[in-house]
């Protein structure tokens, strides 16, 4: 009897801990303003700056790494990769992914729409309402929204192209509000 309670325990660990589970943390490696680093391995285990970290699933295309009171989101679009980071005392921003895993490239995998609704509706008005600002633009829309323990992430397009912009909201706070154009190909 105690042997099958046992058995039964650790079969619903084991099944709630898969339900969590990012499907797979794609392979990447990033630098992060203020001397943060963070990449993957190919076993699905994070590094901040060298030592190891964990993962947080948030869906089935976003993550969060966490370690050392810093907080990296990752989310994979039909644009590829996007990692941001919330650290201590407030310090955030965009990371620039200098490697990824080319064969199982976001790329080319359908992303599901529940991806688009994940943060809450006052987040994403927050984040129109503040790009708008920054662009001198009137047309601009949601295209994702990732929710995190963090900071929500709200990707905008702007203008007819749909030009990208994304935001870090918290609860109706616009913590910050960046263009994600590579300017430097302009």
């Amino acid at each position: 009897m105690r042997k099958s309670l046992l058995a039964m325990a650790l079969l619903l660990a084991a099944v709630s801990a898969a339900g969590t589970a990012f499907a797979k943390i794609p392979y990447f490696a990033a630098k992060c303003p203020t001397d943060i680093s963070v990449e993957t391995d190919s076993a699905g285990r994070a590094y901040l700056s060298g030592k190891r970290a964990t993962v947080h699933s948030l869906n089935a295309n976003a993550v969060e790494i966490r370690g050392g009171g810093v907080f990296i989101d990752v989310t994979k679009d039909a644009s590829g990769l996007t990692a941001t980071y919330t650290g201590p005392h407030g310090a955030n921003g965009v990371c620039q992914i200098v490697e990824q895993d080319t064969v199982s490239s976001p790329a080319s995998e359908p992303v599901p729409a529940a991806v688009y609704d994940d943060a809450p509706k006052r987040d994403k008005n927050a984040c129109i309402r503040a790009v708008k600002r920054k662009t001198h633009n009137p047309k601009a829309v949601v295209l994702q929204a990732v929710s995190s323990q963090a900071n929500n992430t709200v990707k905008v397009g702007v203008g007819a192209d749909k030009a990208p912009w994304k935001c870090l909201v918290n609860r109706g706070h616009v913590v910050e509000v960046m263009s994600l154009t590579n300017e430097g190909a302009m």
